[in-house]
């Protein structure tokens, strides 16, 4: 089990590989055997991860207390993976599976997480209101920080969704970049005639070359609001038009004439000319330039994980300073600009200020002493895309998904074994792993079994053209009797037990 477990969760074996592996040294096991072993010796690690919970308290309390990051992690309409990472040392705590981010299910996890660690200092979470009741209740003292890099995305959301469509939906509207692909489509298609011109047909490539990198922000996916690809195609191109007009200028000086770039030139002329298109670019780019003001001041990245960098603690003073000093500015400008431009700074404003306190906590350790936090959840994606990159080495991206609903929660508390002072502090009792695995027991793993699925739900019934039937039928038994009890009785046995159709 333990051979088969570092196989598969540390190095990445597929299922296959570590039966040809085993093979070679004269054991032979079925494929079947493989997933079983592999499961077990997560849940073995599970029971012996719950087993030093005394000691991770140790190691929090040691260091003034606990700093916890709560995320759920999951995509649309799946299981969400909820996991407790501890700040400072960046142990995983707990991670549970659960149907959504139900303040119920938190709750239930945040029992749990108290009875064993105790009180944190400060909750860093996003800005799910289901969150923040949950912990409002379980840690009633404990302030909340909001996660800055959730709160930037969920402000630019609320400030580009409505412009930004409108100027897409404009600039599309001028068919310009249709006709610019159209353009490019044909060009790549033509052939280059032996005795053409060698200027021609430089500029023929030269014109595939600037359409390419025009419409090239159109291909990527667009992480809005943290990317706004129309608006990068008008930066684009108001730069690639002065380059035609010099091209152009050029043709006319020397009595050559290519119509790629003369076509080229009429287009983004006619597009430059839409008086409504120019100003709502206009509006957008300053709004775009408070925008990133407070994504840079927060130190938040355009992705949670940060590509690798690591967001730096900061105190809640000095993060209000940062703060007050870039609404000042984006308020003495937009009452400068007036019109929209007014309107967004103040909703900008409105927005920052309405979440205030929960933005620039003042955290204390349990000496009182001032702490400097990382305010983002950063942490929790890193540890989620840890688990998610060893997924797909191991099944492939099509069981990448299935995979990670079944064994997110046990990855993520597998995962700190790469961090070196959960195995130096919370570890250092345990000499030889493989007889701490082995002296699990089979109580302990049948209880991690039950915690990680503690939070499965499944329908009660099947959802279908029944359903109506079922809840009438409810309520028509309440109308023909007063006897409660009886009525839920037969209703229920006849939910559980349906007629067959």
């Amino acid at each position: 089990m333990i051979v088969v477990g570092i196989l598969r969760w540390i190095f990445d074996y597929r299922r296959e590989e570590i039966q040809i592996l085993l093979s070679s040294r004269g054991i032979e096991i079925s494929t079947g055997e493989i997933s079983n072993l592999s499961e077990e010796f997560l849940l073995r690690f599970y029971a012996l991860h719950k087993r030093h919970i005394p000691q991770m308290k140790e190691l929090f309390d040691k260091d003034g207390g606990s700093i916890l990051h709560l995320d759920g992690s999951g995509e649309a309409g799946d299981p969400i993976v909820f996991t407790a990472i501890e700040g400072k040392s960046g142990i995983t705590i707990d991670s549970q599976t659960i149907p959504s981010e139900s303040k119920i299910f938190v709750k239930a996890f945040l029992e749990q997480m108290k009875a064993e660690i105790g009180t944190p200092l400060v909750v860093v979470r996003d800005m799910s209101k289901e969150i923040a009741s949950a912990v409002s209740e379980i840690f009633p003292l404990t302030p909340q920080q909001i996660c800055h890099y959730h709160f930037v995305c969920n402000l630019g959301k609320i400030v580009f969704r409505d412009r930004y469509a409108s100027f897409r939906k404009a600039l599309i509207g001028t068919r310009v970049p249709a006709q610019l692909k159209t353009q490019l489509k044909a060009l790549g298609m033509a052939e280059d005639a032996g005795a053409e011109d060698a200027i021609i047909a430089a500029e023929r490539k030269w014109v595939e070359i600037a359409i390419e990198y025009l419409l090239w922000p159109r291909e990527r996916p667009s992480d809005f609001p943290f990317i706004l690809p129309y608006v990068d195609v008008m930066d684009r191109i108001l730069e690639v038009r002065d380059m035609v007009v010099k091209v152009s200028e050029w043709n006319c000086r020397h009595g050559t004439s290519v119509s790629a770039v003369l076509d080229t030139l009429k287009r983004l002329t006619r597009l430059e000319e839409r008086a409504d298109i120019t100003a709502m670019y206009i509006q957008m780019k300053k709004i775009w330039c408070w925008f990133e003001d407070l994504r840079r001041g927060l130190a938040v990245s355009r992705e949670l994980s940060g590509n690798g960098e690591r967001a730096k603690p900061i105190s809640g003073q000095a993060t209000r300073e940062i703060l007050q000093d870039i609404l000042i500015k984006i308020e003495e400008e937009g009452r400068e600009m007036g019109g929209e431009l007014q309107m967004a700074s103040s909703q900008i404003i409105g927005n920052v200020k309405s979440h205030w306190d929960e933005l620039s906590v003042d955290v204390k350790d349990s000496d009182g002493n001032e702490v400097e936090i990382v305010r983002t959840n950063g942490i929790e994606e890193r540890s989620h895309r840890w688990s998610r990159m060893h997924t797909r080495r191991r099944t492939g991206r099509s069981r990448t998904t299935m995979e990670m609903m079944r064994y997110g929660a046990l990855m993520a508390i597998l995962s700190n074994l790469k961090i070196p002072v959960y195995v130096k502090e919370v570890l250092r009792d345990v000499d030889d792993l493989v007889r701490e695995m082995q002296n699990i027991t089979t109580e302990e793993v049948d209880k991690a079994k039950r915690l990680i699925r503690a939070y499965e739900s499944r329908p009660s019934i099947r959802i279908d053209d029944r359903s109506f039937t079922i809840l009438q039928d409810f309520v028509d038994r309440l109308k023909r009797s007063g006897n409660g009890e009886r009525i839920a009785k037969e209703w229920l046995s006849k939910v559980s037990n349906p007629t067959p159709k």
